[in-house]
């Protein structure tokens, strides 16, 4: 399902490239910098929203598009996925740093 490519580069090695290079570092750079919560969640509630579009989108049209709707969608959620794992990050490391108190 995911075996798409536009020339030499599937698309899903440029999502995990892009989620590993990217998002990951971006993610950890709000969570340890930024005090503000909503700030913080700015990338989780941007893609979220995104899923829920392209969801909406697959339900709306009906022809071979919503092929590529739906893969916009798993991808937004592999994106979310590793926002989710930089918040996992933090949250040991927080834990680590506030065992002593």
């Amino acid at each position: 399902m995911f075996n798409v490519w536009h020339g030499d580069m599937g698309y899903t090695a440029l999502i995990l490239i892009v989620s590993v290079v990217i998002v990951l570092p971006v993610q950890l750079l709000l969570c340890f910098k930024v005090r503000n919560l909503v700030i913080r969640l700015l990338p989780v509630i941007i893609l979220s929203v995104f899923i829920g579009i392209f969801v909406i989108m697959v339900f709306v049209i009906r022809d071979l598009r919503v092929v590529g709707y739906l893969l916009l969608a798993v991808y937004a959620g592999i994106l979310v996925f590793f926002c989710g794992i930089g918040w996992g990050i933090w949250a040991i490391a927080y834990k680590i740093k506030n065992k002593d108190e």
